[in-house]
């Protein structure tokens, strides 16, 4: 029985390894969906742009970005940064039944005014003003992943884990088959209750048990320390609704200091650094810790378990963070090929 456990143990670590593959030198681009919330904060935004960056430098194919979150501006604002970069048809989805809702007028969270004006003044680019009107997000996975070849897509989830859930419970053999890696932003080390694994904490709680995959957390603790955007949002060339965003959002240079919550340099970049990893695995930018993140059995509270075995893992610094800021403003303000 030990020498079977050791190698079901050597086969995940094994799998793992193979799923975490960004030491290659050589990488096919890499396959994306992007779920996103695209709610409350704003490194939503430069994360996308991220995402559009990487795809212009052919590193990975845009798959679909879609919402965990409804009745907002979720969705108008994907759309408007997919077509501003170039790639307008781009499926969208938006999540039902479970999750976090809201109203058009309000997108009921904190802030979301700014997103509704990024939409209303790039409304040429909308096809859904509310994203409760955008085809099932389940749906769009199921179709989606259905059209890849096997063990290819990465799903990057920078927001709440509701289409997740809804995914795992209602394709698990498809999700086996298709995912080769899930890159969360979510938890916070060691344990702790953290925005995008707790708003929807039963979601987070069926979806980390029940994923068939490798996970890469990029909690909450790595991204805060990075700090982005300040260079887009003073970059008087530029133009766009990712650098309208930054610059209507980020308080000026002489408002920040060591103790802000923004900093000179820019906005923490939670889900920019999700992304990067998703893109270009770990490399020479991110350190691993393998082990385990579980949501408590009630609540949103979320524990780390570290365990070199283990399939998971979560990010960790290799590269200085200073470094790994720059690598995303140069990402971010890099203009649109298209």
């Amino acid at each position: 029985m030990k020498t079977a456990r050791t190698l079901v143990a050597l086969v995940v670590a094994a799998f793992a390894a193979c799923a975490f593959a960004a030491e290659s030198p050589v990488r096919e681009p890499a396959k994306v969906i992007f779920d996103t919330d695209m709610f409350t904060d704003y490194d939503d935004i430069g994360a996308i742009a991220v995402l559009h960056a990487l795809a212009d430098a052919g590193e990975c194919e845009i798959l679909a970005t879609v919402s965990s979150t409804r009745g907002n501006s979720s969705v108008a604002v994907c759309e408007v940064v997919n077509a501003w970069y170039g790639r307008p048809d781009i499926p969208v989805g938006c999540v039902r039944g479970i999750g976090i809702g809201g109203s058009p007028e309000t997108g009921d969270g904190n802030g979301h005014g700014k997103f509704r004006e990024i939409a209303a003044k790039y409304a040429r680019f909308v096809k859904h003003p509310d994203s409760s009107q955008a085809p099932d997000a389940l749906e769009v996975y199921r179709q989606v992943l259905s059209a890849q070849p096997d063990g290819s897509v990465t799903v990057c989830t920078v927001g709440f884990t509701s289409n997740l859930r809804r995914l795992v419970e209602a394709y698990p053999e498809l999700v086996a088959k298709k995912v080769k890696l899930w890159v969360a932003m979510a938890c916070k080390y060691p344990d702790g209750e953290e925005y995008n694994s707790s708003m929807d904490a039963e979601s987070s709680r069926i979806a980390f048990e029940k994923w068939p995959t490798p996970i890469v957390f990029s909690d909450f603790d790595y991204g805060r320390w990075i700090f982005t955007g300040r260079r887009i949002a003073e970059d008087a060339d530029a133009s766009g609704p990712v650098k309208d965003l930054f610059a209507a959002c980020l308080p000026a240079r002489s408002e920040c200091s060591e103790t802000t919550y923004d900093r000179r340099e820019g906005h923490p970049s939670w889900d920019e650094t999700a992304v990067l990893y998703a893109v270009r695995g770990a490399g020479d930018v991110f350190g691993l810790e393998r082990g385990t993140y579980r949501m408590a059995p009630t609540g949103g509270r979320n524990v780390w378990k570290a365990d070199p075995s283990a399939r998971d893992a979560r990010i960790v610094e290799k590269l200085p963070k200073a470094e790994v800021g720059r690598i995303i403003d140069e990402l971010m303000c890099s203009r649109p090929r298209r």
